[in-house]
This record gives structure tokens, sequence and C-alpha cells, in this order.
């Protein structure tokens, strides 16, 4: 067991226990990535390594990583569970966007929790005394997150009061299931109206 005066709850959607009223403003919507076997560089249509992301709405994104192999992330949705044959769905997303790569296999795949708020803003600050929180970080966690451990530590190590610029963004109630059928609603009208912009500029 640990002991300590302070603690910083840096959970976003995946704990539903340990603060209810942090529980109940994150909600929990999944991403899912694949990971292709390296491609031959020769025969790749993918040039650069720097990550891209599409202009849609509900867009995917995409880069190359270690081995030229193709990591390609999409496909939210607040269903947590990872769907069955994840690897072929995500296959057919980015062959829809580069077709010669048909032939590549997908070696990883997994899913993962974004937390978001209703605001859409993360929310960062003391709860009560000792007692502070980092989260719904939504899809940019990796460079909110980190200004966010800066706030904190400044705040508990100096006493610094920048953190209360995000006073106004603090935990409200994001409805729970209903909230949570309310975005993926929206999600599946933003890939309803990507579908028809794509079909009147075709």
């Amino acid at each position: 067991m640990i002991h300590g005066n302070t603690v910083v709850l840096c959970t976003s959607a995946y704990d539903r226990e340990l603060v209810r009223t942090i529980a109940a403003a994150v909600l929990p919507v999944a991403t899912h990535i694949a990971v292709t076997e390296p491609l031959v560089i020769e025969d790749s249509p993918i040039l650069i390594s720097c990550a891209v992301a599409d202009t849609r709405r509900a867009g995917d994104y995409y880069r190359l990583i270690d081995e030229n192999r193709l990591l390609w992330g999409g496909k939210i949705t607040t269903r947590q569970r990872s769907p069955h044959g994840l690897d072929k769905k995500m296959k057919h997303t980015f062959c829809a966007t580069y077709p010669a790569l048909k032939h590549i296999g997908i070696d990883y795949h997994w899913s993962g929790l974004m937390g978001y708020a209703l605001h859409k803003m993360p929310i960062i600050g003391e709860l009560q005394p000792g007692l502070w929180v980092a989260t719904a970080f939504g899809g940019h966690g990796l460079n909110t997150t980190a200004m966010a451990g800066c706030l904190v530590a400044s705040a508990i190590t100096d006493g610094d009061d920048r953190w209360r610029d995000f006073f106004h963004f603090g935990p409200q109630w994001a409805g729970g299931p209903v909230g949570r059928a309310g975005v993926q609603t929206s999600y599946w009208l933003m890939q309803l109206r990507d579908k028809l912009d794509e079909f009147r500029f075709r």
C-alpha cells in the first residue's frame, strides 16, 4: 500500500470507480489501431514518415513507424470492446485510400480509450485539498498531457495558480449512457456528411 499527502488522478476513461464525479464527467470513446507487416520501400505508395490525418470530419490518421510498417488509426466509436475482425476492418479502411496495399498483412491491432468531457476541454485542477486531477484530453493527449503535468507539478511544489485558468472547465456530468449515445450519433452523422461530400465532389 502506498500513502501520500497528494494524489493526482490521471486515469482518463479507464477508471469508473475512484472518484465518481470525474468518472461521470468523462465520456469513454474508443479508437482502433492496426500495424502492418513491413512495407517494401520500392513498392510503397507512402513515401514520408510524418504523421498524416485526412480532412474528413470523422477522419483517420496514419504514419510509417519502425521497420517501414504502416500504423493506421481511426474508426472512433463509443463501443468499448474491440469489434470482431478488427484487423480486416482496418485493412479495408486503409486499402480504400491506398489500394496498392491490398496484399499487405496486419501484424498487430488493438483498441484504446480516450476520455472526453462535454466541454471538450481537459479537466485540470484540485478537486479537494491534496486531490488533483488531469484528465479528459480527448484525442490530443500527446501535447496537452505534458502541459497539464507541468501545471499540476508547479502548483503542488511552488503554489503556482496558473491551473486556475481551467477552473471554468471543471467536471460536468456527461449524461451517462445517453451521453454516449449522443456522441455515437454525432459521429455517425459526421460519417454520413463525409460520404455525401465525397459523392458530391467525386
